[in-house]
Order: C-alpha cells, then sequence, then structure tokens
C-alpha cells in the first residue's frame, strides 16, 4: 500500500515521490499523509495505517528510498531501522559490528546500540553497506544529531569501531582532534602525511587555505585526508618520483582499483598470521553511492514486477 502511495506522489524515481510527498519534511508526522490516503480510498483502519507505515522499514532496508538524517533520527518507527537494516541491507557487516561492540571493553552495552543506529542511520541516508561509510557521514549525522541530544553521545566509540572494522584507516583523525579548538592551518593539516613534491603539497595547501568560507572545519580535516592521504600520497607510494596531476590512464585506473580496495591481514585460527589478502568493497563506483531503484515510469507501475536489490534485475523475472 505504502508505494500505491507513493505512486500517486509527482516524481520519476520513487526517492522523488517520498520528497514531493511532503513526508520526509514532516518527520514524525509524516503519517498523516498515508492516513489521509486511505480515508480518501475508504479503506483506513488503525491496523492497515501501522501496516502501510511500518513498511516503510522494508522500502528504507531495500534502498528503494532514503529518508534524511533529521527524518531518520526523529521518525517514530524509523527508530527500529536497525534490525531491519542488519537483515536486508548488509547482514554480514551488521553481525561483525555487533561482535566489535561486544568485544570492545570499553563500550558500554548502551554506547554499542547507540553506534549500531547512527550507522544504520548513514547507511539508510546515504545508500550502501558499512563498508562504504566515510569520516564525512559520520561527522554530518553527527551535526544533525546536536539539536536533538543534550551531549552527543558514543562518537569516540563510532570513530574507534569503525577503524576496527577496517572500514577507517588507522590514520583516520581522532574525534577529539577534529573537534580541536586550536584548528590546524591548511598546511599542517596538509603537512600531517609524508609528501615529496613540493608543488602538488603547496597546490593542495592552497585550495584548503581558500576552502574555510564554505565549509566547516571537520569538513576541511575530512577534505585533507581525502586529497592527502587517499589520493596523492598513495600516488607518490605507488610511482616514486611521480610530479604531475597528469596521470597516464593506467596511474589513474590502477589508484581506482586501490581505492575500491582493502588490504587485510588473513589470521589462522591458531592465531598465525597467513599474510595479506585483498577484499573488493561493496560500492561499484569509486566515490558514489549505489543507485536507487527508479519510480513509476520508469519500471512500470508499483504492482506491474517485483522489486530486487538496487540496480540488478530480480532473478526469473523479465527485463
Amino acid at each position: 500500500m505504502l508505494l500505491d502511495w507513493l505512486e500517486e506522489q509527482p516524481g520519476r524515481t520513487w526517492q522523488e515521490s517520498w520528497l514531493t510527498s511532503g513526508a520526509d519534511a514532516a518527520r514524525e508526522g509524516w503519517v498523516a499523509g498515508p492516513a489521509w490516503w486511505l480515508r480518501r480510498h475508504g479503506r483506513f483502519s488503525a491496523w492497515q495505517l501501522e501496516l502501510m507505515t511500518g513498511s516503510l522499514l522494508i522500502l528504507v532496508g531495500a534502498d528503494i528510498v532514503r529518508p534524511s538524517l533529521g527524518s531518520l533520527l526523529t521518525g517514530g518507527q524509523l527508530r527500529k531501522l536497525g534490525p531491519r537494516m542488519a537483515r536486508l541491507r548488509d547482514p554480514a557487516g551488521f553481525a561483525r559490528l555487533r561482535r566489535v561492540c561486544e568485544d570492545d571493553p570499553g563500550i558500554t552495552a548502551g554506547a554499542g546500540a547507540m553506534v549500531r543506529f547512527r550507522l544504520a542511520v548513514i547507511a539508510a541516508a546515504k545508500g550502501g553497506a558499512l563498508a562504504d561509510i566515510t569520516v564525512g557521514d559520520v561527522l554530518e549525522v553527527m551535526e544533525a544529531e546536536r539539536p536533538l541530544r543534550a551531549k552527543r553521545h558514543a562518537g569516540a566509540a563510532t570513530f574507534r569501531v569503525l577503524q576496527q572494522m577496517g572500514i577507517f584507516r588507522p590514520d583516520v583523525p581522532a574525534l577529539r582532534e577534529i573537534r580541536s579548538p586550536g584548528q590546524r592551518t591548511a598546511e599542517e593539516l596538509v603537512d600531517r602525511y609524508p609528501v615529496a613534491c613540493r608543488p602538488v603539497r603547496d597546490l593542495i595547501v592552497s585550495y584548503l587555505a581558500e576552502r574555510p568560507p564554505a565549509v566547516d572545519y571537520s569538513t576541511l580535516v575530512a577534505l585533507s585526508y581525502q586529497l592527502v592521504r587517499c589520493f596523492w600520497a598513495d600516488l607518490e607510494r605507488h610511482h616514486p618520483g611521480i610530479g604531475s596531476l597528469r596521470l597516464p590512464g593506467e596511474v589513474a585506473a590502477a589508484w581506482k582499483q586501490r581505492l575500491r580496495t582493502r588490504t587485510t591481514t588473513i589470521t589462522a585460527v591458531t592465531g598465525e598470521d597467513r599474510g595479506r589478502g585483498r577484499t573488493v568493497q561493496l560500492s561499484r563506483h569509486p566515490g558514489q553511492r549505489p543507485g536507487l531503484l527508479p519510480g513509476p515510469g520508469r519500471m512500470g507501475t508499483a504492482r506491474s514486477g517485483a522489486l530486487g536489490p538496487v540496480g540488478r534485475a530480480v532473478p526469473g523475472q523479465p527485463d
């Protein structure tokens, strides 16, 4: 029924229909739209409304719609998001997340629950799996939480868990460093990482120095990490002596491949180090989230075919 309601809203995709319906902006009051729709069709009852609104968790878990961070943090039934995301979106990732939280003696049960909820909110709003979460995503959701909570909770634990899972690199700045009132200059941010090519180093410093009017300090720290550590320092490590941003095609392709993969240590049950392996990340396009399912007019009507994982055909269904 929820897709029937969304189908009547303007928009070329389910996401556009969700936004134009006003449900996202209404946050906790979003159920008024489906309730009015049920009354208009002579189908209203308490259990029908509960069934209809409860199915939103399924649409979010399947990445059919992506509510905003604000809506996810205040949207009634959406607070039950964590278990649904764990079942539908990334079962292995959320199972490992729970184990890491439970195995860390410094993370209380309450803090662990907060970490899991926060990461479920990010995956629901941004798309993808836990492995796709970035430093900027965490900073953004914590900023969205600020007016809703008296104090920020489990922020350091969130960073630590993501580093323990290998989603954040070990050299990602600690949360306390990002929030430090003693803000570093653009030069200091860049010089945290070894850069051999002085002209490229100076270019990045100049770029970061011009960004503060448009971005806050947390974003600036994340930018410096992405541009220096993840981009240029990586190129210098694999191509010693490189001195130009005009990258040959094979060099650019190799960097993109490294960005899509993560090196992991393979350990036997006995504790013996079995060497290094590579695990391909879930995102098929670096820096991009998986696309949303098309809405009415792109796949036919909401009832004309099965809805499968984002961007893939349903096995056994016609194209």
